[in-house]
């Protein structure tokens, strides 16, 4: 009885829930893009001290990379608080990520904790890891229904059964 009673308490909870589906992606796309959008603002806003540490860092042609990098998190900022190309977008400021890694966040972390333990303990709190995996999900999940994307998606459909129906045809079970 109590069983019986909870797993149909549980079902309806879960069912409410899935419901809500299109919320993390929206909260995850929001916080990201606005962690890329903020900090390309303030990079942008000292040009000259962030081409300065692309230089400390060996990154050759620091001068146009640099403000290269600050436009692409800038406008890919923008375009995951909207939803707007979140796929292609996600990857493409996930490998800016994995840059920072490489570059800067790996080796000071090599550095400062040369053991393995402590090293991989301390890399997997750095944000730009986290930026990757939450990067990643985006990827293969994609922006959800509270996007651009989406609402592109659905008038695309749209468009095309319309063009289906004026040629008379029907759309295949799997449109």
């Amino acid at each position: 009885m109590v069983i019986t009673r909870f797993l149909s308490a549980y079902r309806r909870t879960t069912d409410m829930l899935s419901k809500l589906d299109w919320l993390p992606n929206l909260l995850l796309r929001l916080t990201i893009g606005f962690m890329f959008f903020s900090g390309a603002v303030d990079k942008l806003g000292d040009r000259g001290e962030f081409t300065a540490m692309f230089v400390s860092l060996g990154i050759p042609a620091a001068q146009v990379l640099a403000p290269a990098t600050a436009v692409v998190e800038l406008v890919g900022g923008v375009a995951l608080m909207l939803g707007l190309c979140t796929r292609l977008l996600s990857l493409v400021l996930a490998g800016d990520m994995v840059g920072a890694l490489i570059t800067d966040i790996g080796p000071n972390l090599a550095q400062k904790y040369p053991t393995p333990w402590h090293f991989f303990s301390n890399l997997f709190y750095a944000s730009e890891w986290l930026l990757v995996g939450l990067l990643l999900w985006l990827l293969c999940a994609g922006a959800g229904k509270a996007s651009l994307d989406a609402l592109i998606d659905r008038r695309w459909a749209a468009r095309q059964n319309v063009v289906i129906s004026r040629r008379g045809l029907r759309p295949s079970p799997s449109d």
